[in-house]
């Protein structure tokens, strides 16, 4: 599907699910180069910025948070910068960029605004809202940290292990497609100067600030749940000590019980000393259950129970 907005000599082409039409349109209308032709509708997983003559080819990627699958996955979106011109391509919806589009389209003021001076400025203003919607996601993994803090520190430590594994998971996939935007970033900023002729540096200041605001604020998450995961072993390991030692502690109060029952239960010339006495089983069970208090008492004594 391909939309178009156009104010004064500033236009936005918007096309959603490129295709081979799509390759055919770019090549005949804007004489666009073969080798970003081929490599057009496939994904391109490498973050890149391309300059020509008369316009730059773009490829940056977003994060999107899958619900259903509680998974981070990257969209990509093509770019191709011409003065007055911005084509914009991406594989199934991108909402953010649907609202500009649509709030363009609706509104004379927004489309003012958006569309106002040149392609340049319309991409900048474009990439910093696109970026500032990353916040929300953050906010989303901040939650389930703090969700993940309280569960460690209300007994379910056992259960955060997954938990943690999974805001683990979504903060490295959110680092790996962020990482790069930056570098691409820097290099449009100085370069479009190539394709524009109006001042654009605090546009692009403000993009690359809004990028690293959203780098920090990962970089932060990143140290919380690194330090949470810590705490969360800590106690699972006091735990299982815990219990190893309550488990060692009863094995070695029982070894005395067994060692008197096998003594006393050898075969030997004269049999059971107790035998010939009215009293001699109970003798033998109130010996035991001494050792075994002493062996409780000792284990008390050295803080081992």
């Amino acid at each position: 599907m391909q939309q178009e907005i156009q104010n004064g000599k500033v236009k936005w082409i918007d096309i959603e699910n490129p295709n081979k039409n799509t390759v055919e349109y770019l090549k005949r209308d804007f004489n666009i180069c073969p080798s970003i032709l081929r490599e057009y509708v496939p994904k391109i997983k490498r973050p890149k910025v391309e300059i020509y003559k008369d316009y730059f080819f773009i490829v940056i990627h977003f994060p999107v948070f899958n619900r259903k699958i509680r998974k981070t996955t990257a969209t990509e979106l093509d770019i191709l910068l011409f003065n007055d011109t911005l084509i914009t391509s991406h594989n199934g919806s991108l909402p953010e960029l649907k609202k500009i589009y649509e709030k363009c389209n609706a509104h004379e003021l927004a489309k003012n605004y958006y569309l106002k001076n040149n392609a340049g400025e319309l991409i900048f203003k474009i990439l910093d809202k696109l970026i500032d919607t990353r916040m929300p996601m953050l906010d989303h993994i901040d939650d389930h940290i703090s969700n993940v803090e309280d569960g460690i520190f209300n007994g379910d430590e056992r259960k955060m292990v997954s938990e943690i594994a999974i805001v683990k998971h979504d903060i490295i996939s959110f680092r790996r497609i962020m990482k790069p935007q930056r570098m691409v970033l820097e290099i449009l900023s100085r370069n479009i100067t190539k394709i524009s002729d109006s001042n654009l540096t605090r546009l692009s200041t403000e993009v690359i600030g809004s990028n690293i605001k959203v780098w920090n604020t990962l970089e932060n998450h990143k140290e919380m749940i690194e330090a949470l995961e810590h705490t969360n072993e800590s106690l699972l390991s006091y735990k299982l000590n815990n219990t190893m030692k309550i488990l060692t502690a009863f094995s070695v109060i029982m070894l005395p019980l067994s060692l008197i029952a096998n003594v006393f239960g050898m075969n030997v010339t004269n049999g059971m000393p107790f035998e010939n006495q009215p009293y001699g089983f109970w003798t033998v069970i109130f010996f035991m259950m001494f050792v075994t208090s002493i062996s409780f008492v000792y284990f008390k004594f050295k803080t081992w129970l």
